[in-house]
């Protein structure tokens, strides 16, 4: 019987461009935790590798193998056998599950935030769960994205747009975190002439396979691709705004997860400037932009960079008079979704981060941009400078804030 990873070649070239292996020597790597101990399993050997959880779930290994291999979910996969023998530990469900907290830290985000915040609670928190004191908490709003949808009237109401729909998958950190996102990502998307479509989804499932828990994520897989494809089957372009999200459904939703109907969904996911590139290239993207005078750096995300995209959104930030961006290519930051907030992983993560964050500093830009939130939250704690989305800069391009009533 042939396995994938018989394809494998030794060539090392995985552990060449691994974030974990240049500042944590312990990790076993991707090819001998991947590929070489899937072998040996098959083998019927027994073997345990120490440290093979301090895998970031980058996929930059998968990105670079020459042989098509896709080491990074061979490294998960003893975490998702122990998972489904085990169940998940307490800590990994408290950070996997943000989104059903959500509903209630919205409706009182100030006491929820403060907890969060707070230095004893923060000591005990690291004391019973190992969720790392340093580390700051991501901060709810004061009411959720889908909320602010709700109340808004769409300037497509009362008559077609003239280019058709785009449902939005917008993700649990836009939903209950950063619902401003949310709202440049509809604003911008309508300014060009789109309907903006939302169904009911759930969260996509990435930080439920990154802890092993496959059983959950296929579980909101399912629920997404069941409202979803009715969309796809129409023609209708999934747009989403998290890069992670848009790395899940295209790949792990058909691929890891093997879920019904996913692949026919899969066609039609977008990243949110894999799309307003394409419809710049078919001439529908409008270009009225004011002039901005600065300079931005961009931290592409490594669940972009797996998405083989290029680099959209600076070639559309370059668009707009003034603006100088560029990619930093300063390699990982080190957050990895929930692994930053991991106490015995925290100090690889910042070291991981390092890089890009001394890159950021010597830059001399007042910001960053990037489409992962985890992302952005790791450049402003560790680099100490603003990041936001580069959907929110070109929202301020086209003078969307200034409307009345927005």
């Amino acid at each position: 019987m042939i396995h994938e990873y018989d394809a494998c070649l030794k060539c090392t070239v995985c552990e060449m461009h691994c974030p974990v292996l240049r500042v944590a020597p312990e990790f076993p790597g991707p090819k001998n935790g991947g590929p070489g101990l899937a072998r040996l399993r098959a083998a019927g050997e027994v073997v345990e590798l120490d440290h093979l959880d301090l895998c970031l779930g980058c996929r930059t290994c998968d990105t670079v193998c020459p042989s098509g291999i896709r080491p990074a979910e061979l490294v998960n996969a003893p975490k998702v056998a122990q998972v489904s023998r085990r169940g998940l530990p307490l800590r990994e469900w408290v950070l996997t599950h943000t989104y059903l907290f959500g509903p209630l830290a919205v409706r009182m985000p100030g006491l929820v935030n403060g907890v969060l915040a707070n230095g004893p609670i923060r000591w005990t928190m690291e004391k019973v769960l190992h969720i790392d004191r340093h580390k700051p908490m991501p901060k709810y709003a004061n009411h959720s994205f889908r909320e602010w949808f709700r109340r808004r009237r769409s300037p497509w109401q009362d008559r077609p747009a003239p280019n058709g729909r785009v449902v939005y998958f917008h993700g649990c950190s836009v939903q209950y975190m950063e619902p401003h996102i949310g709202r440049h990502v509809v604003e911008v998307l309508e300014h060009n002439g789109f309907e903006v479509v939302l169904p009911p989804q759930k969260c996509c499932g990435l930080p439920l396979i990154a802890n092993g828990d496959l059983k959950s994520a296929a579980g909101n897989g399912r629920y997404n691709v069941q409202h979803l494809r009715e969309w796809a089957a129409q023609g209708v372009p999934i747009v989403v705004s998290s890069t992670s999200c848009s790395l899940t459904l295209k790949h792990d939703y058909p691929g890891l997860l093997g879920l019904d109907g996913a692949g026919a969904v899969a066609e039609q996911v977008y990243d949110l400037f894999e799309f307003l590139m394409a419809c710049h290239e078919q001439g529908l993207l409008r270009t009225d932009f004011r002039p901005i005078r600065e300079r931005l750096p961009y931290h592409q995300p490594c669940h972009q960079r797996a998405q083989a995209i290029g680099l959209p959104a600076v070639e559309l930030l370059n668009l707009i008079p003034g603006v100088e961006a560029w990619n930093l290519d300063a390699g990982c930051c080190g957050s990895a979704g929930t692994y930053g907030f991991k106490e015995e992983k925290y100090g690889v993560s910042m070291r991981v981060g390092q890089a890009m964050a001394d890159a950021l500093r010597a830059s001399g830009a007042s910001r960053a941009v990037s489409d992962c939130e985890t992302c952005r939250w790791q450049i402003e704690y560790q680099a100490g400078m603003q990041a936001v989305h580069p959907v929110s800069v070109l929202w301020g391009a086209y003078g969307l804030g200034d409307r009345k009533g927005t």
